[in-house]
């Protein structure tokens, strides 16, 4: 048997919590986690569950086993009485259509489902994952079961965009907020996975607290290339090598999909401006807190030929030319843009 949260990565405030809850009796019927994607949100819900079903907990320990049946199906989304709406779902229910929204008829299915008592227990629990996703209509519907559930079902609403939920399904919820994982916790875990400790502090500044995301960009075909282009940035050292960087970074990508290629430049574009940002820290105070701190040394040879306001001039190109590139402007034109901007400042 293990601690019921024994293998998930941070979050430890909203781990007490919902123990703390459970043990006393007090969680309510409708748990609402918020907080960005990829952060764990969805591996705290099905843990916390799997502590409500394992075969070989005792009853009110609030521990799990992760290996009876119960557990396992649980974790593959097969336990019967726990109910999983998650983009599988809705492609199913949609027959392999858009799965872009939670329409009516999925709600009125699962209230039917309700009316029934559990397959094999005395509890049932209802996951919903992006519940943001609601269309009005089914979101005012499922406002009836929140205002008057069954008594032997919890529900676990999990969305990352609060402010697209009516203001009366939040209200029947008892809110729990997750936080982004800090930058310097985010790249121990990717060092701890293999990655070395440059790139782990890269990836970490890139993926905004998001464990998912970080695991994504390692696991991805393009991280690479991210970090090799922003280093080709860094390394020019003329006007002339500044065109030729420009050129080389628009042909790398000239093979790439539309999707593939915008991810690219929104990442690389993203290591700018945290370059930039952490110049303008320590050109503020030498011993300030920076992001990429591998790159201290470097930036610091720059900061006396470097003044303050070429720094937020710099900053406002990287977002204007990320701007001019998601609206199909020339592509070699904005970078070489970029580039001379860069020039006599980043290097």
């Amino acid at each position: 048997m293990t601690e019921i949260f024994s293998d998930i990565l941070g979050h430890d405030h909203v781990k007490t919590g919902l123990l703390h809850a459970a043990r006393a009796s007090k969680l309510h019927h409708a748990l609402l986690f918020i907080g960005p994607s990829g952060i764990g949100k969805a591996m705290v819900a099905r843990a916390f569950v799997q502590s409500m079903f394992c075969e070989k907990a005792e009853p009110g320990a609030f521990v799990r086993c992760g290996k009876c049946k119960n557990c396992l199906r649980i974790s593959s989304q097969n336990h019967p009485d726990v109910i999983e709406i998650d983009e599988e779902f809705l492609r199913r229910a949609y027959d392999g259509g858009s799965i872009a929204a939670i329409r009516i008829e999925v709600i009125r299915e699962l209230q039917k489902s309700l009316t029934c008592k559990p397959f094999e227990g005395s509890r049932r629990v209802v996951i919903i994952h992006d519940v943001h996703k609601m269309q009005e209509a089914a979101a005012n519907c499922f406002l009836k079961t929140l205002e008057e559930p069954p008594e032997d079902t919890m529900f676990i609403l999990i969305t990352s965009q609060m402010q697209m939920l009516i203001p009366t399904i939040v209200s029947r919820c008892q809110v729990v907020r997750f936080a982004p994982f800090p930058m310097e916790e985010l790249a121990a875990y990717l060092v701890s996975h293999g990655e070395t400790p440059d790139v782990a502090e890269q990836v970490a500044a890139l993926s905004d607290g998001s464990i998912g995301t970080a695991l994504k960009l390692c696991s991805g075909d393009y991280k690479d290339e991210i970090l090799e282009l922003f280093s080709y940035i860094l390394e020019t050292s003329s006007v002339m090598q500044a065109f030729e960087t420009a050129g080389r970074i628009r042909d790398r990508l000239t093979k790439e999909s539309r999707d593939i290629k915008f991810g690219i430049y929104n990442h690389l574009l993203k290591l700018l401006s945290l370059y930039v940002r952490d110049m303008a820290v320590l050109k503020s105070e030498p011993s300030g807190r920076i992001v990429l701190r591998s790159y201290r040394e470097r930036m610091m040879r720059r900061l006396d030929s470097t003044k303050m306001k070429d720094l937020t001039r710099v900053a406002g190109n990287i977002q204007d030319i990320y701007s001019a590139i998601q609206g199909n402007a020339n592509e070699l034109v904005a970078l070489e843009r970029l580039m001379i901007s860069m020039h006599g400042v980043l290097f």
